[in-house]
């Protein structure tokens, strides 16, 4: 609880006073993303902010565990596929953690998840949310793996990078360099998951795990060969 706390100060000191849009991505599945994501979520909610966390990782939703949802649950992915029929807040849950926490599911698994991301529809959702929260907090696909996430890069304004001590490769962590070369995110940053402190080891002994295979390995749903 105390380091999400730490999390969450050094978040808001590196956002700008109007910025609410923090997108949570990593190297690829088994990262911790989604439960980083989930509970620096829950910690602004605990601060009094009204915060609303979205599963925007629509290929292998992970919101669904981390806050026991039903995997058939609506959610955005029905409003980018039909916004003209689906009213974006139907769709929100209230979580039992918080009353300052909401959840928007990923909802269905769709057939064409990156056309999806990259329909204009997503910037007017991103829009509604900030008129009724104080954080939006994406769980986002892992940007190595799909280009899913970077399509989705355009409506945040900051990116943390979730790396798992002993789990990430070396050249996945490495990964976070290209992203700030390519100038993907105004702001980026990394956290390192579950660290053993009591560790006496020097190293995380990456060697065991060179390349990530960008998804074969993993069963990443649609679209791996594009």
């Amino acid at each position: 609880e105390e380091a999400f706390r730490g999390l969450r100060t050094n978040m808001l000191f590196m956002l700008g006073a109007s910025q609410k849009v923090v997108l949570f991505t990593s190297t690829q599945p088994g990262e911790g993303k989604s439960f980083i994501a989930g509970n620096t979520a829950v910690s602004l909610a605990y601060m009094g902010k009204k915060v609303v966390i979205v599963g925007l990782d629509i290929r292998k939703p992970g919101l669904n565990k981390v806050f026991n949802l039903s995997h058939r649950t609506e959610g955005i992915t029905n409003y980018l596929a039909d916004p003209e029929h689906t009213n974006l807040f139907d769709m929100i849950q209230h979580s039992d953690v918080s009353p300052n926490l909401d959840i928007l599911p990923g909802g269905p698994i769709p057939p064409n998840p990156t056309e999806l991301m990259a329909r204009t529809v997503l910037e007017d959702a991103i829009e509604k949310l900030k008129e009724r929260y104080d954080y939006i907090i994406l769980d986002t696909a892992p940007i190595a793996i799909v280009t899913d996430t970077a399509i989705a890069s355009r409506v945040a304004d900051m990116c943390v990078y979730v790396c798992r001590a002993d789990v990430t490769p070396k050249l996945g962590y490495q990964y976070i360099n290209v992203l700030r070369d390519q100038k993907k995110f105004d702001k980026l940053a990394t956290v390192i998951n579950s660290i053993d402190l009591n560790s006496r080891k020097s190293g995380y002994g990456y060697g065991h795990k060179y390349g990530y295979g960008y998804g074969h390995k993993y069963g990443y749903g649609y679209g791996m060969k594009k």
